[in-house]
């Protein structure tokens, strides 16, 4: 072999060998072990990030996640950093160890550690870990089949912590592997109906089959189940869209539990509880129903998100699929959708002027192109559509002598719009807008001065002598330019 290609086999080698690691190095950065041996496998879980929790008191949004093993199961740490706390919040049951990602006072993010048998555990406030660190034993608790450990990402700050940690991140996002075959699921939120429709931010329920009207909330039944058969959790995201074949809204984001999580806060945006969508999370008892619109469409759950809804009277009436879908954090999802009516009845008024002003505005034409419906204006320019359905509209307006005007007005509600029409080009003495100047506007003028017949179209075609008014001297004037050699009106105008 030669120099020059050894020299390049051990450059190629040194290289690979590089990439190799930098791959290795990679992978282990995309997330943390699972905090029991061998911490490469996907376990139970009995309780999700988020999730309706009521023990009595107040119900709660679930700040963390359980993660189910036998008492006794080693702990170990998911990530080096600085022991700041070993404490309990309530009794033997609830002794906790939090881990700091750094030392001193300063903010930084951590890991907790819950329900620790406490004789067992081997750190104390100020000691350092390493990722693998033996932390403590799983405590026996007192529910059958429900030994677990709480573990969530929290940030704090101080030397030593107390339990006022904020709940920073849902730890599915960083634990690997991520390993779950089974999606959630969307049960019937009502017998016979696949999802249950209240009016906006209430508990008045519209009945199945019944059509829908104003500002509503829609309700969807979910669970997911995480490597076990029995405990019923919460999914990790929802959407929801609404369409026919017109029509195309979404898909919206509902919820996603993944970041801050202000766990007695707002339970009640999330969670519809009454007698018809009764929410549950116990031991006994796991039944979660969404208020999927209520959402301004971002990651976070406030309390004037419960001020949204489906507005139904931004839609045109008729029969629309409400799909929902729900996602765990492991890429499986479960869709669903159902049919509703659509019915909102508004009424839509207005006045159409004429650009020249004339003291008659009768006579345009308003038609609302996609209902295939028309109105003409009275002596003032009004016009009224009754039973007008909510959604975007074109409206044609018409008028002789005048440009044709299209626009689009969105219906919400009851309504008045006024719209100006631009005169078009004119034979200024052509009274009645036959293209030509004749004794037929002579008696047009005539008609109209002294009979009560309708004005020159445009208004002031009629203006024959250019004086700004309409009168006896412009029917002088055409008669004395057809037939007795006056001369012509000023030509074209508009």
């Amino acid at each position: 072999m030669s120099k020059n290609l050894r020299s390049l086999t051990r450059t190629f080698g040194l290289t690979l060998l590089f990439f190799l690691i930098f791959i290795l190095a990679a992978g282990q950065a995309e997330g943390i072990r699972w905090p029991f041996d061998p911490g490469d496998e996907s376990l139970p879980l009995g309780n999700n990030y988020g999730e309706y929790q009521y023990y009595g008191g107040s119900p709660y949004l679930h700040p963390g996640i359980d993660i189910l093993k036998l008492f006794g199961t080693p702990v170990y740490a998911v990530k080096s950093g600085v022991v700041k706390a070993v404490l309990t919040t309530s009794g033997d049951y609830h002794w906790r160890v939090a881990v700091g990602d750094s030392a001193g006072a300063g903010w930084c993010d951590g890991w907790l550690y819950a329900h620790l048998y406490q004789p067992t555990i081997q750190v104390q406030v100020g000691d350092t870990v390493e990722v693998g660190d033996y932390l403590g034993d799983l405590v026996y608790w007192p529910v059958a089949g429900f030994h677990h450990l709480h573990f969530v990402k929290i940030r704090n700050h101080g030397v030593s912590w107390s339990s006022d940690w904020m709940f920073i991140a849902n730890p599915l996002d960083e634990l690997v592997p991520i390993d779950e075959p089974d999606p959630p699921e969307i049960e019937n939120a009502r017998v016979g109906a696949k999802f249950a429709f209240c009016q906006n931010n209430t508990h008045l329920y519209f009945e199945p089959q019944q059509s829908l009207s104003g500002s509503v909330d829609i309700i969807a039944k979910i669970y997911d189940k995480i490597n076990h058969p029995d405990w019923r959790l919460i999914p990790y995201k929802i959407e929801y869209s609404i369409f026919n074949d017109s029509v195309s809204f979404g898909p919206v984001l509902s919820f996603i539990f993944t970041d801050t999580l202000f766990w007695n806060q707002n339970v009640s945006v999330i969670y519809q509880d009454d007698e018809v969508c009764h929410t549950q999370g116990d031991y006994d008892f796991r039944n979660f129903y969404f208020i999927v619109t209520n959402t301004d469409g971002d990651s976070i759950v406030e309390a004037s998100d419960s001020d949204y809804g489906w507005n139904t009277e931004e839609f045109p009436n008729g029969t629309y699929w409400v799909k929902v879908i729900a996602f765990d954090r492991y890429g499986n999802s479960d869709a669903d959708s159902m049919q509703v009516e659509v019915e909102n009845y508004f009424e839509v008024s207005g006045k159409v002027g004429l650009s020249d002003d004339p003291p008659d505005s009768s006579g345009t034409i308003i038609q609302i192109w996609e209902l295939a419906i028309s109105d003409t204006t009275d002596q003032t320019g009004f016009f009224l559509f009754e039973n007008i359905g909510g959604g975007h509209y074109l409206f044609q307006i018409t008028h002789p002598g005048y440009s044709n005007l299209d626009t689009v007005v969105h219906v919400t509600g009851n309504i008045q719009i006024e719209f100006t029409l631009e005169v078009e080009l004119y034979i200024r003495g052509d009274a009645n807008h036959d293209q030509e100047i004749n004794l037929g506007d002579v008696v047009y003028l005539i008609n109209y001065l002294f009979k009560d017949g309708p004005p020159p179209l445009p208004f002031f075609s009629g203006d024959a002598n250019s004086d700004g008014v309409v009168d006896i001297s412009d029917v002088v004037y055409l008669i004395n330019y057809l037939y007795r050699g006056g001369p012509p009106p000023e030509g074209t105008c508009g």
